[in-house]
This record gives structure tokens, sequence and C-alpha cells, in this order.
């Protein structure tokens, strides 16, 4: 699948998220209908913005049916089709206009959309004065387990492909604070450059990272391949990585991380296939343990510890690797706290499945046209929502953390079904800033049960659900004797 860039620089993030605040665009569509080629060649009931409009719809009331949508919508797809006596079309209408319109405005739309929304001087959303935090992570989707998905998207993970739903792999780079989406790219579950690591890389291929932006991500980006295509960007990284990764002593630093050299594979393939060859001839020369040619990185090793206010602490060992060199503009210790920050794009995940689309809910799409068509659309809506969030945020001078993603959609839910007089977006901002989230939230932790029963992990997680306090301890690496 193809990656989808953010187009928008940085510096005007709040300005593109002013323009997105509580509206559709329809200016947008009706541009990105003319360069995929979709323009009508008569006026219909239905025109391609108006069914552009009616799929961002269906996306934003989820569960709901077409006619039910088109109804909910009939203000603005009214204004779409530049008929004031817009009738709704029936739903077989509905469904043909969809499948004539194609993913490919939606694709081009997701790329005019996309952007983190921030700026470095956003609150929670940089590291200094300069750095723009982008959280990096994957999930999956389910969608129908038609014959023609099946093909596309490969058989269902479980039962031996027998049973449940086939799934569609998504990997997003979110902007921290507020989670606005800066470039996503989609592909079936399994297959060649579909893994969450190739997906990552078209992203950086094509997205607008650049200087002055940091990309935090989990172990399983951690690979030479993902982190330095991030870096060829000139963006930097704050990565975990895996226990097994060999990242040899250069220079131990004061605040006790240290300089390495994350090798390249094919580097550190021909040194092992060297000294294999000398071990197996019996060669008088030792072996070759120097570096290798690779990616010059900087490991903080840590130990962090979680107190709950009943129950016993957990530590946790954490090994991170970053580009950020130089441990007097980035010391030790505020770089593992900002790892935390990574969780930005798992409750991005949560809003988007979770509060948008629905529990458990599988897109309605029976051919793969038409699902990646919805995945386009789905990512458009929340990131209008997003927006909506950022504009709040900004209009009133806090952290996009104290708006509600759930309030931002009710008020955008309600809005968009009202007459154009008796709601204004600046309205919409007055009722989303009325509901604030709480300025200082809960410490919580929520341990990952891998392979125990929901039951299990519902009992673990209610142990430590308490407020919890966060000791972090950077462990300097040991000193070879001379």
């Amino acid at each position: 699948m193809r990656s989808h860039p953010a187009t928008t620089a940085v510096p005007d993030a709040t300005g593109q998220a002013a323009r997105l605040a509580a509206r559709l665009p329809l200016e947008l569509m009706e541009e990105v209908v003319s360069a995929a080629g979709g323009r009508e060649k008569r006026r219909r009931l239905l025109p391609a913005v108006a069914v552009m409009a009616f799929v961002l719809g269906c996306a934003l009331f989820e569960g709901e049916g077409y006619r039910e949508v088109a109804r909910k919508l009939a203000g603005p797809l009214a204004q779409a089709a530049g008929r004031p006596r817009w009738r709704v079309p029936g739903a077989p209408a509905l469904c043909q206009a969809r499948a004539r319109l194609g993913p490919r405005p939606f694709e081009l739309l997701f790329g005019r959309l996309a952007c983190p929304l921030a700026t470095a001087a956003t609150p929670g959303a940089a590291f200094g004065r300069a750095v723009l935090l982008l959280a990096a992570d994957g999930t999956m989707l389910d969608v129908p387990a038609s014959a023609a998905n099946i093909a596309a998207f490969g058989p269902p993970p479980s039962r031996g492909g027998q049973g449940g739903c086939p799934q569609v792999r998504l990997v997003t780079l979110a902007g921290c604070g507020t989670r606005g989406l800066a470039g996503a790219a989609f592909g079936p579950r399994k297959g060649q450059g579909t893994s969450e690591q190739a997906l990552a890389c078209q992203i950086a291929a094509s997205s607008s990272l650049g200087p002055g932006m940091l990309v935090i991500a989990d172990r399983n980006f951690s690979g030479y391949r993902v982190i330095t295509a991030f870096t060829a960007t000139g963006a930097d990284v704050l990565i975990r990585a895996r226990s097994s990764a060999r990242l040899p002593v250069v220079k131990v630093l004061p605040d006790g991380s240290y300089l390495s050299v994350l090798a390249h594979p094919r580097a550190s393939r021909r040194r092992t296939v060297r000294n294999g060859y000398r071990r197996r001839r019996d060669s008088t020369l030792p072996p070759d343990t120097g570096l290798v040619a690779g990616l010059p990185v900087r490991v903080i090793e840590a130990d962090i510890t979680a107190t709950p206010a009943t129950g016993t602490p957990r530590t946790t060992r954490y090994r991170l690797i970053t580009t950020l060199l130089d441990p007097a503009t980035a010391p030790a210790i505020q770089i593992t706290a900002l790892y935390a920050e990574r969780w930005e794009a798992e409750t991005g995940y949560r809003e988007l499945k979770t509060f948008l689309r629905g529990t458990r809910r599988v897109l309605r799409s029976q051919r793969p046209d038409g699902i990646r068509q919805e995945i386009y659309a789905l990512l458009c809506t929340h990131q209008l929502i997003q927006a909506t969030r950022a504009t709040a945020a900004h209009a009133a001078g806090l952290d996009p953390d104290r708006i509600s993603y759930t309030v931002t959609l009710r008020a955008l839910r309600r809005h968009l079904t009202r007459p154009r007089p008796a709601s204004t977006p600046r309205a919409v901002l007055r009722e989303i800033l009325s509901q604030l989230l709480p300025l200082h939230r809960r410490q919580r932790s929520y341990p990952r049960a891998i392979g125990s029963s929901t039951a299990k992990r519902r009992a673990l997680r209610a142990t430590v659900t308490n407020p919890v306090t966060y000791t972090i301890t950077i462990t300097p690496p040991p000193t070879r004797p001379k």
C-alpha cells in the first residue's frame, strides 16, 4: 500500500488545525476530486464532493445505516450538491456512488490533512523549545470476511484461517499532545512489504519529517533499516532497543549514558562470516571484535520503578537508543522520562478504534477498494476531530491533553446535524472548552499480561490502578579493567 504524507509545513500546523476545526473541508474535497479525475460531466443528485462528505459521515456515525447517515448530514450534503432542496437518495444509490468514486480522492484528502497539528510552542507537544515530538506505532483493523477481502488482505488469523475476520495492518505517525496524524500507511496483515517496519519506512520516505522533530517508538521499530529511514529525513529518534541488540560502549558520558554504533546489517554479517571462516581454518588471527560501519547512537540504560500507593513496587529495565548525542542538551533522565510520550500513539488508536469506529466493530465494505476508501475516510475524520481539539486548546492556551476526545466527537456530531444558523464553529469550541479534563490526572500503571486469560488480566489491572510514583535510575555501563 502507499504511505500518505503530510504536505503541510509544521510551522503552519496550528493554522491548519484552525482551518479544519468543526467543519467538513468542502473546498479541499473539490480540489482532490479534480486531482483524482473524479469530476462528473453532469450535475447529479450525488456529485463526487457530496459522496465524499457522505463517506466521511459514515465514519463519523459508524454503525448507522446509509440513509440515516444521509439524513443526519442533509445540510452539508445539500451544500456540497449545490441543491437547496436536496432529497435523501436510496441506500442502493449511495452504495453505487461510493463504488463509483473509489479510494483515490480520500487518499489525496488525507495527504492534504496530514499534519502534527502542533508546533514546538504547543504545550505538551515538544521537548525543550525546538524539538517536536511524534510517536510511531501500529495496530490492526478488522474487515468483513468476503472472498474478495480474503484474497486481497489474507485469511483471518484464527482457527487456521477459517474463523474470525481478515485484518489490515495500519501504522501511523502521530504528533504528541494533539495526536494529529502526520502520516500513515497500511497493508495486509501478512506478506512482503507489509510488516510494521516496512510500513514505517514508507511513512518516513514520504512524510514531512525533518530537522527539529523526534520520533519515539517501541522496540519493534529498533532495527537499522527503520531508524536510518527516519534519520535520513533529518529527524532524530528515541527508540527502545531489544535486549539482544549488540551496542558496544564507545564512550561513557557524564550522565551515565554512552555513545555506541548501531551496526549496518551487511557489515555485521560480513564480520560474522569472516570470523566463522577463521575458526574453521584454525587461523592464528584473533577474531574481529572492532566496531563495524553503522549509525552513531547514544544508549541509555535505566531502571524504572513503579511504586503504587498500595502494593508491591515493580521495576523494569529499559534500554533506549537515541540520535540526540549531546547529554548537555538532552540529559539521560529527561530522555528516559520522554519515552513515556510513546503512549500517545496508543491513546490515539483507542480514540480511533473505540470511540470513533466503535468497540470491536468491523468495517462495512465487502470489496478491497471499499475497505481502502473506508480506512482513508476513518483517518480523515479522526484528523478533523483532532484538529478541532487542537484549535480549542490553542484558543484557550491549554495543553491539548485537557481537551476530551469524546466531548469533541459528540459536539461535532451535534454540530454537523444542526441547521447552519443554529450552530457555528465558535459555539462548538465553547462547548468543548466547558468540559475540560482534570489538570493533574492520576498516575496509573497497566502492566501487560500477554497470554493470560481475560479474568487474570482484569484482576492484575485492578490491583495497580491506584496512584503510582515512578522513579528513574540511570545504569552506567560496567567499566572494563585496564
